[in-house]
């Protein structure tokens, strides 16, 4: 793409006299996968790009440079980023198509090259991609034009989640962490992310101001490989991190991402519920509801530790909503582990169940384990647990009808006709994570806390609201 620009005058050069000149400006496009830390971190490459003078545009839309940020959590993930990779060599067949990521990773420790790639780059070579992508563009005899404005202020969303109808002025995440030394059996992630590694607190609260008070965000998610163990090198805890964020001004809410139940306790719970910005949303990671089940998979805790943890939580905060991942399909899984699973999740009252299927990755221990669940067993137990999860999140969303809840406006669309509406759809998250939809006779603005009655559950999984 070419544009004009008014260059500076220049004694010492005749052709540069303070006219004009045309100079190419180079797109870019990146496709995330995976988990809330590789959306920060495209988000920052992004970013990054955008300073050197590259232009963003949508993936699937015709680009200079095209970068898939992928993930390896399971081989299906790992199967869609090499589509994906494929698919930008089509988009791009004479331009740089970039794997980043954990399956870049990956393939780099096993020796691996896709032919459509340009440039392989795991996790800890991020940072440098930008520059290694203008080598390669000026090694090709490409300059790229000065930076220009642009106007896109944040990454698309992932690209294997559901939308969720999240505006991008609404909700940012922050990556304070990286890196994890759990270990569990069946998990890759430690061999992909390295070993655990905090942000400063001084470059955290610095990034967090950036995005709150130039960016225009609200709500800020903390994200990391293992957010649980941010500052640990340095005799910290999260709640260090928690109270600092907490007095930020114009901060309206501050979300955390998955936490690992090994490192929660009482006193975490206790600084939650003294902190009012912090939301009422925990995702704490089970795997299993089964005892032997979770000592296979390395998880450093029982059924009885999660069971007091949760029930902590709640006594100090009792509006609180649990989310969790849960497996199946784990070697050796019999239909008497998976009964305790269901009967376990049943018994916490998860409101959510990120359900997956069990994937022998490379390297780990569970990758040798046997005997291995037929694929059939494994696919009609996830939607066994899918289907419960609906009635779990039904059971929690029916206890707040007819209170009224603050709920951060995401969008907020006209009904009609744009020009002459007839009013205003609206949608957002409450702090106990409830999708709300509300009608409203004037627009609000996108990142307003206000108050929303509850009123109905709507079968595509979301509460019905009326203005407060």
């Amino acid at each position: 793409m070419w544009h004009i620009v008014r260059t500076k005058k220049d004694t010492h050069c005749p052709l540069a006299d303070g006219g004009i000149s045309v100079q190419q400006t180079f797109t870019f496009a990146i496709a995330t996968l995976g988990c809330k830390v590789n959306q920060y971190d495209s988000w920052q490459l992004a970013r990054a790009l955008r300073a050197k003078g590259f232009r963003q545009v949508p993936f699937g839309a015709p680009a200079d440079v095209i970068i898939v940020n992928s993930c390896t959590v399971t081989h299906v993930a790992e199967a869609k980023s090499r589509k994906l990779v494929a698919r930008a060599r089509r988009l791009a067949p004479h331009g740089i198509v970039v794997l980043t990521g954990c399956a870049a990773e990956l393939m780099e420790r096993q020796g691996v090259s896709l032919p459509q790639v340009d440039l392989l780059a795991g996790n800890t070579a991020k940072p440098d991609l930008p520059d290694r992508i203008l080598a390669l563009l000026r090694e090709r005899g490409q300059q790229v034009a000065s930076s220009l404005p642009d106007p896109t202020p944040y990454a698309q969303p992932l690209l294997d989640e559901p939308d969720d109808e999240t505006h991008e002025r609404a909700r940012a995440f922050l990556k304070v962490q990286e890196g994890c030394d759990k270990f569990c059996t069946f998990c890759v992630i430690p061999f992909t992310r390295g070993q655990p590694r905090s942000k400063p607190i001084e470059q955290v609260s610095e990034e967090a101001a950036e995005l709150v008070n130039d960016l225009g965000f609200r709500e800020i998610v903390l994200t990391g490989v293992c957010l649980t163990l941010w500052g640990r090198e340095w005799g910290l805890r999260l709640t260090d991190l928690l109270r600092r964020l907490h007095d930020l001004d114009g901060l309206m809410r501050l979300r955390l991402s998955s936490l690992d139940p090994r490192d929660l306790d009482e006193e975490f719970a206790r600084c939650c519920a003294e902190l009012p910005k912090v939301c009422r949303h925990f995702h704490i990671s089970l795997q299993a509801g089964d005892d032997a089940l979770l000592k296979a998979m390395g998880r450093g805790h029982d059924r009885a530790y999660f069971r007091s943890l949760v029930a902590t939580f709640r006594r100090y905060m009792p509006d609180a909503a649990f989310t969790t991942d849960v497996m199946v399909g784990f070697p050796g899984e019999t239909e008497e582990q998976f009964a305790n699973t269901v009967a376990f999740v049943r018994e916490i009252g998860f409101m959510h169940l990120h359900v997956f299927r069990f994937s022998p990755r490379p390297g780990t221990i569970a990758a040798t384990l046997r005997p291995t669940v037929p694929a059939e067993v494994a696919e009609g137990r996830a939607a066994q647990l899918i289907a419960i999860g609906k009635e779990l999140w039904a059971q929690f969303a029916r206890q707040f009808l007819g209170t009224e809840r603050t709920v951060l406006v995401e969008t907020c669309r006209p009904i009609g006709d744009a020009l002459l509406p007839e009013g205003f759809e609206l949608s957002g998250l409450t702090d106990n994570y409830l999708r709300v939809r509300w009608t409203s006779d004037r627009p609000i603005p996108i990142g307003t806390l206000v108050s929303v009655r509850l009123v109905r559950l709507h079968e595509q999984g979301f509460v019905v609201g009326e203005a407060g």
